[in-house]
């Protein structure tokens, strides 16, 4: 107990520890990695992140102690508030940042440059695959990145591109 007063010795017992987060990690089934995945899916739509950063930063947070894990929490409802709580952090980041919008034909008529980002995403709440390429550009996605990301086929990222660019010369 060196260094923990009873309180804080009893609140630490409570939690994981490091090797025991690791092996928890580690013996996940595969119900669980989906599942985990599928949240880290849904909530990096909310950042300019994608959610492999989301899952990686999750982990790294709970594995260096600065998120703690409550013995008898089982792994998906945990990870879920933790990757809820980070994507919030990265949102509040996101929507705080100075952005470069990378559109090449929108930034060649000045219409961008002028637009707030928010009213730009604004625009695609009817539309997440059109908000993720929207998300893309501004992260300096490009063509066949974008289209991968999106995961659509080329038409439809075609389609897609156009109606991004048709929303957005309506605010201009």
């Amino acid at each position: 107990m060196s260094g923990f007063t009873t309180g804080e010795y009893e609140r630490a017992a409570d939690h994981l520890a490091s090797a025991e987060i690791a092996s928890a990690i580690n013996t996940l089934g595969d119900g669980e990695k989906t599942a985990i995945v599928k949240i880290a899916t849904l909530y990096a739509r909310k950042t300019r992140y994608g959610h492999d950063d989301l899952l990686q930063e999750a982990y790294c947070r709970v594995l260096d102690g600065r998120r703690g894990w409550l013995r008898g929490v089982p792994a998906v409802p945990f990870f879920h508030g933790v990757m809820r709580s980070i994507a919030w952090e990265w949102k509040i980041e996101f929507t705080s940042e100075d952005i470069d919008i990378g559109d090449e034909g929108a930034l060649e008529r000045g219409t961008l440059a002028k637009i707030d980002v928010m009213k730009i995403l604004a625009l695609f709440d009817d539309d997440p695959t059109a908000r993720k390429i929207v998300l893309g550009m501004m992260d300096g996605a490009r063509g066949e990145e974008l289209q991968e990301q999106s995961g659509l086929n080329p038409t439809e990222y075609e389609s897609k591109r156009r109606k991004i660019r048709r929303r957005i010369e309506k605010l201009a």
